[in-house]
C-alpha cells in the first residue's frame, strides 16, 4: 500500500514513530548544520530543516528575514508558522510532506498568506537519510518569486493586449523567427492574401505560393535578403493570392529582437492603379497642355494683332466722336441762340405758323445741344480717372434737388430723404449719378400732380445700397433690362423730354466703381432705381 492509499492521520503517526526512532540521527544533523551554518546562512535562498513531525528544526538567515517571528527552539509546526493566519492542517501542495513520505525530491510554487497579501515561494524539498536509507528529515530550499510572479502576470496581460491589437490591426501582420518560421499571423493577412498557417507555415512556402514565377521569385528573394531583412527597407511586390488574383502589396519589417521580427502588409492595389491612372492622365494632360499652349500662342499673336487694331479703331472713334460733338455743338448753339432771339424780337412780324416753326427750331436745337453734351459726358467717363474719397450722400442729394428746383420752376416737387450712409467713391461722378436719377424722376412724372421723390439706403455686408423712388408713370418690367442702355427709351420722346443717355451714364459710373444698378417699376405706379457702391 502506497502513501496515496493511507489517511493523513495514519501517515503522520508512522512519521512520528519513525521520528522517535531516529532522534539520534537528527541530533547528528544539528551538529552537521552547525558545522556548515556559515555557508547555509550566506546563500541567496531560504533553507529550512523540517522534521518528520513537520516541525521546523532550523532556519537560515534568509528564512529568518522572511519569517522573523519563528522561534525554532520551540519546534513550531511548519504549516502553522509559515502562514498568517496559521493553518490547522498540512498544506495540500506541500512538497516537504510528500518528501517525508516517500523520500523523493518534490517541487512546488506556493501562495502563502501574509496578512492582507500573499507571497509566492518556489520550494524544492529533498530528503535526508541515515546510513540505512531511512528518511530522518527534509531540507526545504525556498526562493521568493513574488515579484517574478507579478511580472509574469503583467507580461501575460501585455502579451494578450499586444496580440489583441495585432489581431484587430487594419494591416496584415506576420511574426517570424530568424529561420523563417511563422510564429503568428493575423486575420487581415489571410484576408489580403487568402493564405493561412496551414498554407504558408514558413517563408519558403510563402515564396513559392506568392511568387509562382521563378524569375520574379528570385528577384523577390534577393530584395528580401538585401533590403527587407538586412536594411529594414519597405518594398512593394506583386503577389499571387490563394484565389489566383494578383495584388500590389507593400511589406514593412520591424525587428522585435535578434531572433524575431514582425512583417506588416498593406494592400495598395487600388492606390497603385490610381497612381498609374494619374500618371497616364498627367502625361495626357501634359500633351494637351503643349497642344493648347501652341494654340494659345497662335491665338495670342492674333489677339495682340486684333487688340492693336481695336485700339487704333477706338482711338479713331474717340477722335471722331469728340470732333463731331464739338463741330456739331458750335452750330447748334448758334441755332439755339438765333432762334431764341428771333422769338423774342420778331414774334410780331411772324404769323402763327411761323411762330410755331421757329419755336420748334429752338426746342430741337436745345435737345440737340443736350444730346451732344450727354454724349461728351458719356464718352469722357471711359477716360476719366476715379478719385476715391468720403462722400456725404445726404448733402449731395439736397444740393442737387435745389438745383433741379431752379431748372423745373413750373413743377411742384417734394423730397423725402431717409438716412443715408456716407459712400467711398468719386464725389464728382456720384453727384452726376444723383443728378441724372433725380432729373429722371422729375422728367417722367405724371403730367399733372405733385412730384414726390424719396431717396434712401441701407448698409449690407461689403456694400452700400441706395435708391431713388418716384410716383411717376413707371414702366413695364419686361423692358427693365433696356433702360440703362444708350439711346434706349421706354417712352415717346414727344411726350417726355430726354436724350436717352442719362441712365446709361449712371450705369457706366456705378460699374466703374464696382457696383451694380437695377430698377423696379409698375406702369402708372412709379419707379425705384437702385445702385450699390462697395464699402
Amino acid at each position: 500500500m502506497g502513501y496515496e492509499d493511507k489517511t493523513k492521520e495514519q501517515l503522520i503517526c508512522e512519521i512520528k514513530q519513525l521520528g522517535l526512532e531516529q532522534k539520534s540521527v537528527i541530533d547528528s544533523l544539528r551538529e552537521l548544520e552547525e558545522r556548515y551554518s556559515g555557508v547555509i546562512d550566506n546563500i541567496g535562498v531560504g533553507v529550512a530543516l523540517i522534521s518528520p513531525h513537520m516541525e521546523i528544526l532550523s532556519l537560515n538567515n534568509q528564512m529568518k528575514r522572511w519569517f522573523p517571528g519563528i522561534d525554532t527552539s520551540k519546534k513550531p509546526v511548519c504549516y502553522k508558522a509559515f502562514n498568517n493566519p496559521p493553518r490547522d492542517t498540512i498544506c495540500s501542495y506541500c512538497p516537504t510532506y510528500k518528501t517525508l513520505l516517500d523520500g523523493q525530491v518534490y517541487e512546488s510554487v506556493t501562495d502563502t498568506p501574509a496578512g492582507k497579501e500573499s507571497i509566492h515561494y518556489r520550494i524544492v524539498s529533498s530528503p535526508l537519510k541515515d546510513n540505512d536509507g531511512n528518511i530522518v528529515a527534509a531540507i526545504e530550499m525556498v526562493d521568493d518569486i513574488t515579484e517574478k510572479k507579478r511580472l509574469d502576470i503583467l507580461l501575460q496581460k501585455e502579451r494578450k493586449t499586444f496580440f489583441s491589437i495585432l489581431q484587430k490591426a487594419p494591416y496584415g501582420v506576420v511574426m517570424m523567427d530568424k529561420d523563417g518560421r511563422y510564429l503568428y499571423m493575423n486575420e487581415e493577412f489571410t484576408r489580403i492574401t487568402g493564405y493561412t498557417f496551414e498554407d504558408v507555415p514558413t517563408g519558403r512556402d510563402w515564396f513559392y505560393r506568392a511568387y509562382p514565377d521563378e524569375d520574379y521569385r528570385k528577384n523577390a528573394i534577393r530584395a528580401w535578403k538585401s533590403d527587407i531583412t538586412r536594411k529594414g527597407v519597405s518594398q512593394v511586390f506583386t503577389i499571387v493570392c490563394k484565389s489566383g488574383k494578383r495584388k500590389e502589396v507593400e511589406f514593412r519589417p520591424y525587428y522585435l529582437d535578434e531572433n524575431r521580427y514582425i512583417l506588416m502588409l498593406s494592400d495598395i492595389t487600388k492606390q497603385k492603379r490610381a497612381e498609374m491612372a494619374l500618371k497616364k492622365a498627367h502625361g495626357e494632360l501634359e500633351r494637351r497642355v503643349r497642344e493648347r499652349t501652341a494654340e494659345l500662342e497662335t491665338l495670342n499673336e492674333k489677339l495682340g494683332k486684333h487688340i492693336k487694331e481695336t485700339e487704333t479703331i477706338n482711338q479713331e472713334l474717340r477722335t471722331f466722336n469728340y470732333s463731331v460733338s464739338h463741330d456739331l455743338k458750335t452750330p447748334v448753339i448758334a441755332i439755339e441762340g438765333l432762334s431764341r432771339r428771333l422769338l423774342r424780337q420778331y414774334t410780331s412780324i411772324l404769323d402763327t405758323k411761323g411762330q410755331q416753326s421757329l419755336a420748334m427750331i429752338n426746342k430741337s436745337s436745345i435737345q440737340m445741344r443736350e444730346l451732344i453734351e450727354d454724349l461728351l459726358a458719356f464718352f469722357s467717363l471711359g477716360r476719366k480717372n476715379i478719385v476715391i474719397s468720403s462722400v456725404d450722400m445726404d448733402k449731395i442729394v439736397r444740393e442737387v434737388f435745389e438745383q433741379l428746383k431752379v431748372i423745373y420752376t413750373e413743377c411742384e416737387m417734394e423730397l423725402n430723404i431717409k438716412p443715408l450712409s456716407k459712400a467711398h467713391a468719386d464725389g464728382t461722378m456720384v453727384r452726376q449719378v444723383v443728378f441724372n436719377l433725380l432729373s429722371n424722376a422729375i422728367k417722367y412724372s405724371k403730367p399733372k400732380g405733385k412730384i414726390f421723390i424719396e431717396v434712401g439706403g441701407r448698409v449690407e455686408p461689403e456694400k452700400h445700397v441706395y435708391y431713388v423712388k418716384d410716383n411717376g408713370v413707371g414702366f413695364l418690367m419686361d423692358n427693365a433690362h433696356k433702360i440703362f442702355e444708350v439711346f434706349e427709351r421706354l417712352h415717346n420722346s414727344d411726350e417726355f423730354e430726354g436724350t436717352g443717355i442719362g441712365l446709361a451714364i449712371v450705369k457706366r459710373v456705378i460699374n466703374r466703381h464696382g457696383g451694380e444698378v437695377w430698377a423696379e417699376a409698375k406702369v402708372n405706379a412709379g419707379a425705384t432705381f437702385y445702385f450699390t457702391l462697395p464699402q
